[in-house]
């Protein structure tokens, strides 16, 4: 099929390619690209640097000179008759007088230490002294946890080596297993899932919401733009309606897909520089899993976008089509409200109408894919034919939508008026 001497796709191709270059080359694109790893990376920098720029001893709980200064050493008054055993632990204790203690408490070399009373183990009370810390400060708490786990060790261990029991035995006690998963088939299994893997699903999936909402900006920006100068007036002289249409919405969803693709980069190439893989080194997504998320991303875009495309045409000004967008932007945000249900009963009926429903379909997916213990082909398949009939129709109806209100300025058409352009009537 051939049309004013160029193909349907080459039509398509051509304003893709339009929209995209002038989209990425405006400088609101480029300042909103860089801003947010910028803001990260400054962001880290802060928090690595602020803890080291504080007096000497603040911030770290540790004296000054201290052998290892990433919060290691623990000061520790023992009053009582133990005879302390270093056990095998990251920490390291020094010892000193409870008098000493106050002094560096006072000095500000010290945030706070501990006091083994002279009643202990009879009484089993253990002192922390040390101002409290002013609103909710995430380091100290850390801190002290790490602390206190350390001190945990060091007194089971004392304890066991003051009533004689065998090192071997003692060692065994304060340690008593380390967990090995295996399959039913006697094969090594996989660790249980940490943090990171629960996080990072989140993360893709927030990051598949807020694409929507900057790809919505540019979509109801080039709209209502063009159809308030008649610059589309001229465009339709030239091009059909659907042809404008899906090559509007595959050139500005590429343009918000580009600003992802950086930001992912942008992220990757951060926790590389922070070592030990960012703490995700536990977390492993299969290469099929990948393809599937782009491909519910891919057509997530379409779909929104050929919405966000009719939104711009029927809406009388750009402030009533931001309006109208923010409604239909909400449901890309359902899954992540109903993030608790996907991951204590990924099987439930609500998840799974959630992955057919098209507006839902694409967060939702990212979400199933990276949680459910095997890749559920059969909800796989009927979600991508629901997502991709949905962007299909979607777009057809947007293009006829955009050419019944094309001379509609300043004018809400009715709904009579908008069915009949969708089903071609008018």
């Amino acid at each position: 099929m051939r049309i004013r001497g160029r193909s349907f796709l080459g039509l398509i191709a051509l304003v893709a390619k339009r929209d995209y270059v002038r989209t990425v080359r405006r400088r609101g694109f480029l300042v909103g690209t860089l801003m947010l790893p910028l803001g990260i990376g400054v962001f880290m920098l802060l928090s690595t640097i602020l803890p080291g720029a504080a007096s000497p001893g603040m911030g770290t709980g540790f004296p000054v000179g201290s052998p290892d200064a990433t919060g290691q050493v623990v000061l520790l008054a023992n009053e009582s008759e133990l005879e302390l055993e270093q056990p095998a632990s990251p920490l390291r204790f020094e010892l000193l007088t409870r008098e000493d203690g106050l002094q560096r408490l006072r000095a500000g070399t010290a945030e706070e230490f501990y006091v083994i009373p002279q009643g202990y183990p009879d009484d089993p009370t253990v002192l922390r002294i040390g101002e409290p810390s002013s609103g909710f400060d995430v380091a100290a708490l850390q801190r002290q946890a790490a602390q206190q786990q350390g001190l945990t060790l060091l007194l089971q261990a004392t304890l066991l080596d003051d009533a004689a029991v065998p090192p071997e035995l003692a060692e065994r006690i304060v340690a008593p297993y380390t967990l090995q998963t295996e399959t039913m088939a006697g094969q090594p299994g996989p660790a249980g899932p940490s943090i990171a893997s629960f996080l990072v699903p989140f993360a893709f999936t927030m990051l598949f919401v807020i694409s929507i909402f900057i790809t919505s900006g540019y979509l109801l920006q080039s709209v209502t733009e063009e159809k308030e100068n008649r610059v589309v007036e001229i465009l339709l002289s030239s091009v059909p309606a659907l042809p404008l249409m899906a090559g509007k919405i595959l050139g500005l969803g590429a343009a918000g897909l580009t600003q992802v693709i950086f930001w992912v980069i942008s992220a990757l190439a951060a926790l590389s520089l922070l070592g030990n893989g960012g703490g995700l080194d536990g977390v492993s997504i299969a290469p099929i899993t990948i393809v599937l998320g782009l491909v519910y991303f891919a057509l997530g875009y379409l779909g929104y976008g050929a919405i966000f495309s009719a939104v711009g045409a029927l809406a009388p000004g750009s402030r009533e089509a931001q309006q109208y967008a923010g409604f239909f932007g909400f449901f890309a945000v359902v899954p992540v409200i109903f993030s608790s249900l996907f991951v204590s009963d990924i099987g439930s009926p609500i998840v799974t109408i959630l992955a057919l429903f098209p507006f839902t379909t694409p967060a939702a997916m990212l979400l199933i894919l990276t949680l459910a213990p095997e890749i559920p082909w059969a909800l796989v398949l009927a979600s991508v034919v629901s997502l991709g009939a949905f962007t299909a129709l979607a777009t057809v109806a947007s293009a006829r939508v955009f050419r019944a209100t094309l001379l509609l300025y300043g004018v809400r058409p009715s709904a009579g008026a908008i069915a009949g352009a969708i089903f071609a009537r008018s």
